[in-house]
């Protein structure tokens, strides 16, 4: 039972000394403080404390729990101590304080301590690279450091922080995204890395990067003009695309044959210049433009120039506003062909004036007159009797000033002012109209009253006639039926008459208040007092700062108060100037000194004073032109004065003061005209792409025409440009040099870089595959290289680089393989013949079994051809590999041949060929072996012939010569039956049928003795070929 008990009090024996433990750990437990973040390279503080500790106390501070950092001892207690380090790569870890006094230890809390590496070199970079994408593609920059740790990133875009995310574009760590990449997306991004401990901040910030967004083109569109020059007339052709990023390559389809392609690199334009004659159909024309990613063409069109020709005549349409009031007139020049007229009006055989004219000095068009659809239609935007007159217009070819014109008959246009507004109009027609009603009423009415009495005139019922007693009976019934009949009909029609009255006295009653109102508010308007429109005049022209007056005229019958006010037309609160006519007063004169916002439509304002109800009136409007002459003309050109051809040329001339100006341009003193090059628009000149005779010294000058007598003109000062050209492709070649001194090789290569055109200087590089050789900045189109090279070895492929400032151009790789002649040296050749195949002429060939640089020497009887002889041409312009000798075969040129084969750039080694003998009877005389064959088959041939006839002879001697006579007789015999056949006439049939019989006789006869037959023919054979041969031997 005991042994029970202390078992059971182990356990709590256990915890108890656990918990004592515990407790006297914690008492003497130390605090570590210090950051948990710190820039690499800089030093930190750890501090640590032991509260109630009795000295000494010996602290440790341990990184990882292993690496002693530092020791420190406290001998006065409740002493903290200090440890200062600085922060390395290898700081990074957890950090515990380890303290003990008095035999106890105690272990602090750890601290995590991060080592944060500021950012430095912070580039961004793209994919794709570079950052050049079309819309809708997607684009993710990074933003990469080459040491940094704790990083933070911030992205601005156009120097703006981007700070919130979209559907499109959103932050990703160190990446930016941009996943369907808008026009609006383009431009400069650049990003900040940064680190933040505390209240510390480090970053580095990047440099730009620029993205730039392609447009997808949209499909091409064509336009032609066409303009004479000396010799006839061309064609200008403009393709362009409304949308898209540059660059592209236009090209011009002549039925679908491309006759020119232009590269577009600033704008979507090209212009195309091809022969024109008017009247001829020149053919289909369509543009195409490509792109990397796009290739698109335009509608067709039809290059065909129709001349003006046909009817001309003038159309016109009035036009009427919702008072039915006449507004304005509309003229249409209706021409029956020509595709480029220029179309001209006349009022009265005068010609109007127009604003488009190229000629400044002419009048502007007035304000009253507007052209519209390229001045085929004239519009009177107000009429006036002045305006009235014959119109008509005439036109002509634009192309051609000198062409004769095609008028039109004259139209009237005839404009009047009317008797009477259309209110007034209005008015009386309603009171006329009612006073009929009136009268109508009136009519009605009386008539109802005036059949009131016929209804009364019916007889009594004891004025009837005397009837019999029946009759007065049946008679007296029916008169009380017609009698209470009567009754009720005649209540009726008092209702209905009583209805009538009251309907047509209600109708007279409003027809009355009606016409009473009509007359009342005619009454009314006719006493009003209207006043007529003013009209206004005064100068056309004026200059700046000059004192003008404006006459205003109106006239006043009854010598009211009228106040006249100038002003600007659709500008109301702005009061140019103001007159009050006095009594008897038609005229107002407002004087006004003139600024350039007076030019404008004028108008005048005529108001009756202190009386409302009369309303104002408007008088005519005239254009007032302000001159302000021209002065300070200076050239603005935003950019470089030195540019490279192909790049866009933009000057504006820019004036202190002036309007209406005529600009000039000039270089060099001389006036450039405007073409499809030379753009003009306002005061710019825009040279789309430049070209070297661009160059130099430009002047624009300016000047404007006051009343058709003053001229002001300005001179700008000269602005230089000039204007590079762009280096082309160069073209790359070598030649083989033996060098004198020993070194890393006897031989070098020495490659020539010549482009043929770029401004000086150009730096010209030379490289093999991709390592750069040499490079040299020449101030001439031409720079040599010397490369060492190692005999009968491929030494690799060179290619020249050219580049002056704008673009790099390239060469073709050139593979270098040098190769020293050797092998034999065959000559061969090849002959021409005349037309009795005679030889009369040769061409030796010459060449050598290897050798990449050979040099060929020819020589006839050990005498050295060169050049040009009497009978013989040696090409100096040798092939790669062979030499070309021509000969004329005759009796100079006959001798010995040969050639010799060297290196070009090493004579040391000559390799000879052997001779060949060449004269005139040699190659025209007959080989010895071909007369041997030719001779040798004819006699073959005439034994053969000899040989057949002879066995003929024979065999036939066989045959026939034993029995000469009979043959003989047998002949005699035939021609006897036959003169007695012709004697006797007897039926051909019978004949024919007779020997028939004898034949089949025969032939039955026969058939028995056809062994023995065969037997004796062919013993008679064996014979006649044994006695044959026994005659040939």
């Amino acid at each position: 039972m005991k042994t029970c008990h202390t078992l059971n009090l182990l356990p709590v024996l256990a915890l108890a000394c656990l918990l004592t433990k515990i407790s006297e750990s914690s008492s003497f437990q130390p605090l570590l403080t210090g950051p948990d973040m710190a820039y690499l390279n800089t030093r930190v503080t750890f501090r640590c404390f032991a509260p109630s500790s009795s000295p000494p106390v010996t602290y440790e501070l341990m990184r990882n729990g292993s690496f002693l950092i530092g020791t420190h001892v406290d001998h006065e207690g409740d002493q903290t101590a200090i440890f200062r380090t600085k922060v390395t790569a290898a700081s990074d870890g957890s950090y515990q304080c380890k303290s003990a006094a008095g035999g106890s230890t105690g272990v602090s809390n750890s601290i995590k301590l991060s080592v944060v590496i500021p950012a430095s070199n912070t580039r961004v970079t793209s994919e794709p690279f570079p950052p050049v994408v079309y819309e809708g593609s997607r684009i993710a920059l990074s933003c990469d450091v080459n040491s940094g740790s704790h990083l933070s990133y911030t992205w601005f875009f156009n120097t703006k922080e981007l700070k919130s995310s979209t559907s499109t574009l959103y932050v990703s760590g160190n990446k930016l995204v941009i996943e369907r990449v808008t026009p609006e997306c383009a431009g400069n991004y650049y990003c900040m890395a940064w680190s933040a401990v505390q209240d510390i901040r480090r970053f580095s910030t990047s440099t730009e990067i620029q993205v730039v967004v392609k447009v997808f083109l949209s499909k091409p569109k064509l336009s032609f003009n066409i303009f004479k020059v000396s010799d006839g007339y061309r064609g200008n052709v403009t393709c362009w695309s409304s949308t898209g990023s540059p660059p592209a390559n236009f090209s011009l389809l002549l039925d679908d044959k491309e006759v020119g392609s232009v590269p577009a690199t600033e704008s979507l334009a090209a212009s195309f210049q091809v022969p024109m004659v008017p009247g001829l159909d020149m053919g289909e024309a369509r543009c195409r433009v490509k792109t990397e990613m796009q290739e698109l063409k335009s509608v067709p069109v039809t290059l065909e120039v129709v001349p003006v020709g046909g009817d001309v005549k003038v159309e016109v349409d009035y036009l009427y506003t919702a008072e039915s009031k006449l507004s304005a007139a509309s003229l249409s020049c209706q021409i029956s062909r020509g595709t480029f007229p220029f179309i001209s009006w006349l009022l009265n055989n005068s010609v109007l004036p127009s604003g488009s004219h190229v000629d400044s000095q002419i009048q502007l068009i007035p304000s009253q007159l507007a052209v519209t659809d390229q001045r085929q239609t004239l519009i009177l935007t107000e009429l006036r009797p002045e305006d009235s007159g014959y119109y008509r217009c005439r036109a002509r070819d634009s192309y051609d000033d000198s062409g004769p014109w095609l008028e039109s008959a004259a139209v009237l246009v005839q404009v009047t002012e009317p008797i009477m507004t259309p209110l007034e109009v209005i008015t009386i027609v309603f009171c006329c109209f009612f006073f009929v009603m009136l009268a109508v009423s009136s009519a009605c009415v009386f008539k109802m009253f005036d059949h009131k009495p016929a209804l009364t005139n019916i007889p009594p019922a004891n004025s009837a006639p005397h009837l019999s007693e029946p009759e007065s009976q049946s008679r007296g019934m029916f008169t009380d039926a017609f009698s209470a009949d009567y009754e009720g009909q005649n209540q009726t029609m008092e209702i209905l008459l009583l209805y009538q009255r009251l309907l047509v006295f209600f109708n007279m009653s409003s027809s009355i208040f009606v016409v009473i109102l009509g007359l009342c508010y005619c009454t009314k308007e006719s006493s009003q007092l209207f006043l007529k429109p003013p009209h206004l005049s005064g100068p056309l022209e004026a200059l700046v700062k000059e004192s003008v007056s404006f006459h205003c005229e109106i006239p006043n019958p009854k010598n009211q108060s009228i106040l006249l006010k100038l002003f600007k037309k659709g500008d109301r609160e702005d009061m140019l100037g103001e007159y009050t006519l006095l009594k008897g007063e038609e005229v107002a004169s407002i004087p006004k000194k003139i600024k350039r916002v007076h030019e404008g439509d004028l108008e005048c304002v005529a108001s009756v004073q202190n009386n409302t109800e009369i309303n104002s009136t408007v008088s005519n409007s005239y254009f007032f032109k302000v001159i302000e002459p021209v002065k300070g003309a200076k050239i603005v050109h935003s950019g470089q004065q030195e540019l490279y051809e192909g790049n866009r040329l933009k000057l504006r001339c820019q004036l202190i003061a002036g309007n209406h100006v005529t600009f000039k341009w000039l270089l060099d003193g001389r006036l450039i005209s405007p073409s499809p090059v030379h753009l003009f628009a306002d005061d710019c000149l825009t040279i789309h792409r430049v070209t070297s005779e661009d160059s130099g010294d430009y002047m624009c000058s300016a000047s404007n025409i006051f009343n058709k007598t003053s001229v002001f003109t300005t001179n700008s000062s000269k602005v230089v440009i000039r204007v590079k050209d762009l280096v082309s492709n160069p073209e790359i070649s070598y030649t083989v040099l033996k060098e004198d001194l020993d070194s890393y090789s006897n031989y070098s290569v020495i490659v020539t870089c010549e482009p043929a055109r770029g401004t000086l200087p150009i730096n010209i590089s030379l490289y093999n595959s991709s390592e750069l050789v040499s490079s040299v900045t020449a101030e001439e189109r031409r720079a040599t290289f010397r490369v060492p090279l190692i005999m009968n070895q491929h030494f690799g492929s060179l290619q020249c680089q050219a580049n002056n400032g704008e673009k790099t151009t390239y060469s073709r790789w050139l593979p270098i393989e040098v190769v020293q002649v050797g092998g034999p040296v065959m000559i061969c050749y090849e002959q021409d013949m005349a037309a009795n195949f005679a030889v009369i002429g040769l061409r030796l060939f010459c060449k050598a079994a290897k050798g990449s640089h050979p040099q060929f020497q020819w020589y006839l009887n050990k005498t050295l051809l060169r050049g040009r002889g009497s009978f013989y041409y040696v090409f100096e312009e040798q092939l790669p590999e062979q030499s070309i000798l021509l000969l004329s075969v005759g009796r100079s040129s006959a001798g010995t041949y040969h050639c010799e084969v060297s290196d070009s750039f090493d004579n040391t080694t000559v390799i000879r060929s052997k001779g060949k003998y060449l004269d005139n009877e040699v190659l025209n005389r007959l080989p010895d072996f071909v007369v041997a064959v030719v001779f040798g088959c004819f006699t073959a041939l005439i034994l053969i012939v000899s040989f057949c006839c002879l066995i003929g002879v024979t065999f036939r001697r066989r045959q026939y010569g034993e029995n000469p006579v009979l043959s003989l007789e047998m002949d005699e015999r035939f021609a006897e039956e036959k003169l007695y056949s012709s004697d006797y006439h007897e039926d051909p049939y019978v004949i024919k049928a007779a020997v028939e019989d004898e034949f089949d006789q025969a032939s039955w006869a026969s058939v028995d003795e056809w062994p023995q037959i065969e037997q004796e023919k062919k013993t008679l054979e064996d014979g006649n070929v044994s006695e044959a041969m026994l005659t040939l031997l």
